[in-house]
């Protein structure tokens, strides 16, 4: 409960860093009230939306992206980890026009650059025969576990709490959203991330019912956050005792190693999906696994029916190859590395500054939370931490030139420098600072160190 004090200081905080966010913004504000007329509220997607309003951008290039005010951002937010290789990238645009010169993306027969995509990715990830191509994760997902149905015979799916594969009604976080139908209930089941006990009590309670266990590689929307302890590889194991198949979402993750996370956590999972990065920032993702599962797709079979317009549409394919064969073992450690140091600088600021600030993740991907127990799960990142200062938090770094989505998530590009992470960890310093009496006066129980 926040005191009467409290309440006139955090409002008078709150209209003083969107006054200063309106001031140089309001080329947005004027895009944004228009677009109101025709999108409602003025969004068509929710995740880039915030308060008071999004800023609206004009053009691109590298690392840093331009408003329609012309403020400079360095851009963290990359269309949440897509753009790993930041935006305007020579090769993937030069592939882009030769492919245009020759068709665009509906020809309704394929190319061969398809071949050469998909095996990109079966060569790199070992738990991968084959593959399919679909235009988004959510399609990806969804497919993934069609196969599992029909493979088991089974309905029921267990995912992770405040875990998100999409907009999927089968995995859509909270099962009991408005707008699905009641009968998810029955087939959707919640465990804790990093729970070992509770998943192996989970697939024990409902034995020879479960098709598919699906979980993040790390936790992207909660906050990335990262699994411990060996999680991965027990759910691999709990997996195979129980007949059920295991599909790891890999859609953020995918960016964290050559081979992604589970060749880092040494893991095959049953499925995998994949997004994002492996696009080229055109939208497109895919699923892919074990030979036999793959197989119900075949037309030679007939098992399963998989169509799309724009699936596996010769542009994407084009960026996807160009972007692909520029992620070198070499390219992904530099930007794992530029990630931690990062990291490491904005613990350091919460540490100095004795704010119960947080910062979760792994190699080019973290997040911040302010709260007073330590992030581990769905729960602990959606009920225990403090929205009002990350809405503080995220537009005091825009109003200093820093771009994160509204969660404060930071994503590594690869024209990003070592000057670039040292310049934003003063910046988060300087946020701090001013936010610090703030989070004194408001928040008591943010002050110490978690």
């Amino acid at each position: 409960m926040v005191s009467s004090t409290g309440a006139r200081v955090l409002e008078e905080t709150t209209t003083r860093i969107e006054g200063e966010y309106a001031a140089r913004t309001p080329q947005s504000r004027a895009v944004m009230e228009e677009a109101r007329k025709y999108l409602p509220g003025g969004d068509t997607r929710r995740s880039i939306f915030f308060f008071p309003y999004p800023i609206w951008i004009a053009h691109a290039d590298g690392c840093h992206v331009f408003d329609e005010d012309e403020n400079d951002y360095l851009d963290f937010h990359n269309c949440y980890t897509t753009m790993v290789l930041g935006h305007g990238n020579p090769g993937v645009k030069a592939a882009m026009k030769e492919q245009l010169d020759q068709g665009t993306t509906a020809l309704g027969a394929f190319k061969k650059t398809i071949v050469e995509w998909a095996h990109i990715l079966c060569d790199r990830v070992e738990s991968v025969d084959q593959v399919r191509f679909t235009c988004t994760g959510t399609e990806a997902v969804m497919m993934a576990l069609r196969a599992a149905r029909a493979w088991t015979g089974k309905d029921k799916i267990v995912m992770e709490y405040g875990g998100y594969h999409g907009a999927y009604d089968a995995v859509v976080f909270p099962p009991d959203a408005t707008g699905l139908p009641q009968s998810l209930m029955a087939n959707t089941i919640l465990v804790p991330y990093n729970d070992k006990e509770a998943l192996e009590r989970t697939l024990q309670a409902h034995k020879g019912e479960v098709a598919a266990l699906v979980l993040e590689g790390l936790m992207g929307a909660a906050g990335m956050v990262p699994a411990k302890d060996d999680y991965l590889k027990f759910a691999r194991k709990v997996c195979s005792e129980h007949e059920v198949i295991f599909i790891l979402d890999e859609i953020i993750s995918f960016r964290l190693d050559y081979g992604g996370l589970q060749h880092l956590e040494a893991i095959k999972p049953d499925l995998t999906t994949f997004g994002k990065i492996m696009a080229g920032g055109t939208p497109s993702a895919a699923f892919g696994g074990r030979h036999e599962l793959m197989q119900l797709y075949s037309p030679d079979n007939q098992v399963l029916h998989h169509a799309g317009t724009l699936n596996a549409n010769p542009l994407s394919a084009a960026a996807g190859v160009a972007q692909m064969k520029q992620l070198t073992p070499e390219l992904i450690a530099r930007i794992n590395s530029l990630g931690e140091l990062l990291a490491h600088g904005m613990r350091n600021a919460f540490r100095e500054a004795e704010i119960k600030g947080q910062v979760t993740g792994m190699g080019s991907l973290c997040n911040v939370h302010f709260g007073p127990v330590p992030v581990v799960d769905g729960y602990t990142a959606r009920e225990t931490t403090n929205k009002d200062v990350l809405h503080l938090f995220h537009l005091s770094l825009i109003n200093r030139g820093i771009l994160t989505p509204e969660r404060a998530m930071f994503c590594i590009s690869s024209p990003m420098t070592e000057s670039d992470i040292q310049t934003t960890i003063e910046v988060v310093r300087d946020v701090v600072d001013e936010l610090k009496p703030c989070i004194e006066k408001v928040w008591p129980e943010l002050r110490g160190v978690v």
